[in-house]
């Protein structure tokens, strides 16, 4: 009897067990824990920037002003420095004046006859009137003495013009600056000969202020005239311009204000010509420079977060991720705008104050869970 007694007992493990597996058939074995994804949040932060467009420029002269010499003659001599700064009414250029002298001096000879013989006319035509009168000349002796004495009179006048415009010319024989400006280099070498009016010398360039010239679309015009008429009262001076040197894009200091507007749109390209003037004082900028020219036409709120938060999401878009109440990652479509000091422009998709992922965004995927670390302050 004690054999079966102790199979009986040895059984009684493996009956425990089975027992024990079979109370606990409803519920599946629980799998290890997860890893948790670290991440760091960043808070979306509202800001008011400009709304703008941008231009690829070229600086040209405000005035731009061909030097000619007004009267033939050989030049003598160049009197100022090839691109230095000149003011206006500098002595440029002496032409040889001998010729001209001596025109000058003939006319002022004929001007002392004809002096002479119109009022030796005056006389006799005053002693024919008093003469006329006592009955003791013809009316037509008289009337003959008027009419010389008002010819007289005429050809002294013709002399005396004649003599002012060979001292005008007699004062082209030293060419003077036109406008203040930069002088450019001497088209004419001394000694050779200058014609009127048809040899250019130089060229003049006044530089303070300095025009951007560009394009814009008909697209961009109806904008602007939208922001112009109805937002700003008409006034086109009111959109300030800026404009960025080399390909750092240097801010230049000075803003520039619209100065003009083709009247008519190109058909073939649909853009029509602009020009915005910018200050030059100490004439930094120069003719011909390649620039970039940005138009302020508005401003706008937005929300900015750092541009390392901002992931490709679905369909070409962009995204963020932020952290849902249940510490899982969710994805926020999002339109983004332009990167500013390194933070990017959220124009629609969240709010100020929301917080961001910006670390540990190389294996985040939606619906993982993660542990919140260290947030970032907001930005000033």
């Amino acid at each position: 009897m004690i054999r079966p007694l102790t199979r009986c007992l040895a059984a009684w493990p493996m009956i425990c067990l089975m027992a024990a597996l079979a109370c606990g058939g409803d519920e599946p074995p629980q799998p290890p824990p997860a890893h948790v994804l670290k991440v760091r949040l960043a808070e979306a932060v509202g800001a008011v920037i400009d709304e703008d467009a941008a231009f690829e420029a070229v600086l040209a002269a405000k005035e731009t002003v061909e030097v000619r010499a007004k009267v033939k003659g050989y030049l003598l001599e160049r009197l100022f420095e090839e691109g230095a700064l000149v003011n206006l009414d500098d002595p440029l250029y002496k032409l040889d004046d001998r010729d001209l002298k001596a025109e000058y001096e003939a006319a002022q000879a004929n001007t002392a006859q004809a002096e002479t013989v119109w009022k030796n006319d005056e006389v006799n035509k005053e002693r024919f009137v008093v003469l006329a009168e006592k009955e003791a000349v013809s009316l037509r002796e008289r009337d003959n003495a008027v009419t010389r004495a008002e010819s007289s009179l005429a050809a002294f006048q013709a002399a005396q013009a004649q003599e002012e415009l060979a001292a005008v010319n007699l004062g082209y024989a030293v060419i003077n600056a036109p406008v203040a400006g930069f002088a450019d280099r001497s088209q004419v070498d001394v000694g050779a000969l200058v014609e009127a009016g048809g040899t250019l010398l130089t060229t003049i360039y006044r530089l303070d202020p300095i025009r951007a010239e560009f394009s814009i679309t008909d697209r961009e015009y109806a904008h602007f005239q939208e922001v112009v008429v109805q937002e700003r009262g008409g006034d086109p001076k009111s959109i300030k311009f800026r404009l960025y040197l080399g390909d750092d894009r240097r801010l230049y200091p000075h803003e520039g204000v619209l100065e003009m507007a083709d009247p008519v749109v190109d058909s073939r390209t649909r853009t029509m010509g602009v020009r915005a003037e910018f200050p030059n004082p100490g004439n930094v900028l120069r003719p011909g420079q390649f620039v970039n020219v940005v138009g302020v036409f508005d401003q706008r709120e937005v929300v900015t977060v750092p541009d390392e938060a901002v992931v490709d999401g679905a369909q070409g878009g962009k995204a963020v991720y932020v952290v849902d109440e249940k510490n899982t990652l969710a994805a926020l479509p999002v339109t983004v705008g332009r990167t500013e000091g390194g933070r990017r422009v959220i124009l629609e998709g969240l709010t100020p104050g929301q917080k961001v992922v910006v670390e540990g965004l190389v294996t985040a995927r939606p619906g993982l869970p993660v542990e919140v670390v260290e947030p970032e302050p907001a930005a000033p």
